[in-house]
């Protein structure tokens, strides 16, 4: 396994750790984790029916970036019907300090799912 393919894996399932401990947390399940075109892409889904709502997160190793999105429905989801949150380029190379680099990456995406679980909780009345 060459360096950059290992650097790729281990952001892959820091990621996905992140985001599904932040999103289980929250109601939310991991219902779909599939890989695409010999490992090349990784498309994430979690759903949560209580809100009726759907995280979306792909990764795509040719393009070297995640791609967040949602649905406001929990069932028929087609990949490319979500709408986009935020596409977060990702460096396989050139970074001095991998292991921060990768945190601060992961922080990220965190970031922007707390803002859109914010604006999608049920209001109490």
């Amino acid at each position: 396994m060459n360096k950059a393919f290992k650097k790729i894996e281990t952001i892959q399932n820091q990621v996905k750790d992140s985001v599904n401990d932040l999103l289980v947390e929250n109601g939310y399940s991991l219902n779909k984790e599939e890989k695409f075109g010999d490992s090349q892409a990784l498309l994430l889904q979690w759903t949560n029916d209580d809100s009726n709502h759907s995280f979306q997160l792909i990764w795509d190793i040719r393009e070297q970036w995640f791609d967040l999105g949602e649905f406001n429905r929990t069932n028929n989801l087609n990949y490319a019907e979500r709408s986009e949150i935020d596409l977060f380029p990702y460096s396989v190379f050139g970074v001095l300090f991998r292991d921060r680099y990768n945190k601060n990456y992961t922080k990220k995406i965190e970031f922007k799912i707390k803002e859109k679980l914010s604006s999608t909780k049920p209001k109490l009345h």
